[in-house]
């Protein structure tokens, strides 16, 4: 009885959360353009590189296919202490394109920052925008990405968060990992919806470079493996709104990990950075857990018809968030996934927490932090 009691307590509890977040994600769907095209401020795209050799070329290529203001804008290309040719690669395609510059860290006579927050500020010092734009040297733009982006800034816009794509189709392990960042980043709308943003990604971020100031900038700012989200946590703090619209025209396409080491990596990664996330997100994550434990667990304990019906529940409330994303996005084919993914999402949602014992030591592209 008791059991049963709280069974049905947290599942309610988790349908209630996801509606204030069905009512945050259509906030920010609906998320009103300046409507100003007058206004064509001057944009910074940074690209930090680190050995990527094999998909820096493809994400030049994107970048240069940009359409916005001639003149308009500038792309500043990071090669952060690579040890592979991304440098020369980084070079030999922007050869001639006076709106390209290529940095190299090396260079760099910064002490204070590590890593990609030290590259990062180094083509931050050095961008003359006053909006700035970052992606991953991973990254495929979209040719409209800055056109449309800048539509949604206003005199108290600091952030601009974008949605990523994982490519998929092409295998089981990427059609999850790509209903898994549908799901997430529409729980990051969805706070931000509700003015409680928690979460972010640094693929497709944009940012002003006056709240990016009023931050003292990645060196005022506490050191986190996860740089986007803090610099989001800064410009937060200082009284910006952060927007996340839902907007297909200005998705990002990245790749998925590759295996299953590469994957405990990222996600280690990310659960460590958001240690310091915001009350709602730590009872989201507390839901998440007990949802997640139940459904792989609860028919060892409960009758099946609590069973059939908690678990009901818990797949109603995601798709309740997932769908308008999926719609809006204009996802196909994915659906037929959705039961595997459930599997996927509840063994890595439980096994996370115990990273923390398998040490402090996150190891990413090559570097540990």
């Amino acid at each position: 009885m008791y059991i049963t009691l709280a069974i049905s307590v947290i599942a309610a509890a988790y349908f209630l959360l996801h509606m204030i977040f069905l009512y945050g994600l259509k906030r920010s769907a609906g998320v009103k353009t300046s409507g100003n095209s007058n206004d064509i401020p001057f944009v910074s795209v940074l690209v930090a590189a680190r050995n990527e050799h094999d998909l820096i070329g493809t994400c030049i290529k994107s970048l240069k296919s940009l359409d916005y203001e001639k003149g308009g804008f500038e792309v500043i290309l990071i090669n952060d202490n690579s040890t592979d040719d991304t440098y020369e690669i980084m070079s030999r395609e922007t050869a001639g394109l006076d709106n390209f510059i290529v940095l190299d860290t090396k260079d760099c006579v910064d002490t204070k920052l590590t890593g990609k927050t030290r590259a990062l500020n180094f083509g931050l010092s050095k961008a003359r925008g006053d909006l700035i734009m970052m992606t991953d040297a991973d990254c495929i733009v979209p040719v409209n990405w800055i056109n449309e982006t800048v539509k949604y800034y206003d005199g108290d816009t600091g952030m601009i968060c974008g949605f990523t794509k994982i490519k998929y189709g092409h295998s089981v392990f990427a059609n999850l990992q790509s209903l898994d960042w549908v799901y997430l980043q529409a729980i990051a709308a969805s706070g931000a919806g509700i003015g409680m943003p928690f979460s972010c990604i640094g693929n497709n971020l944009t940012f002003t470079k006056k709240g990016y100031d009023s931050t003292g900038g990645y060196q005022n700012i506490p050191y986190s493996i996860t740089e986007d989200l803090s610099l989001m946590r800064a410009i937060d703090s200082n009284g910006y709104s952060i927007k996340y619209p839902v907007n297909h025209i200005t998705l990002v396409t990245t790749n998925e990990c590759k295996n299953l080491g590469e994957l405990y990596r990222q996600k280690k990664r990310w659960f460590r950075g958001g240690v310091d996330i915001n009350l709602l997100g730590y009872f989201l994550g507390f839901e998440l857990y007990l949802m997640n434990l139940f459904l792989v667990t609860g028919f060892l304990y409960t009758d099946i018809t609590v069973y059939a019906a908690a678990v009901a529940a818990k797949i109603l409330s995601e798709l309740a968030i997932i769908i308008p994303v999926y719609r809006k996005l204009k996802y196909e084919g994915l659906f037929v996934f959705f039961p595997l993914f459930q599997i996927y999402f509840a063994v890595y949602g439980l096994l996370l927490p115990f990273t923390f014992f398998t040490g402090k030591k996150v190891v990413w592209k090559g570097r540990s932090h």
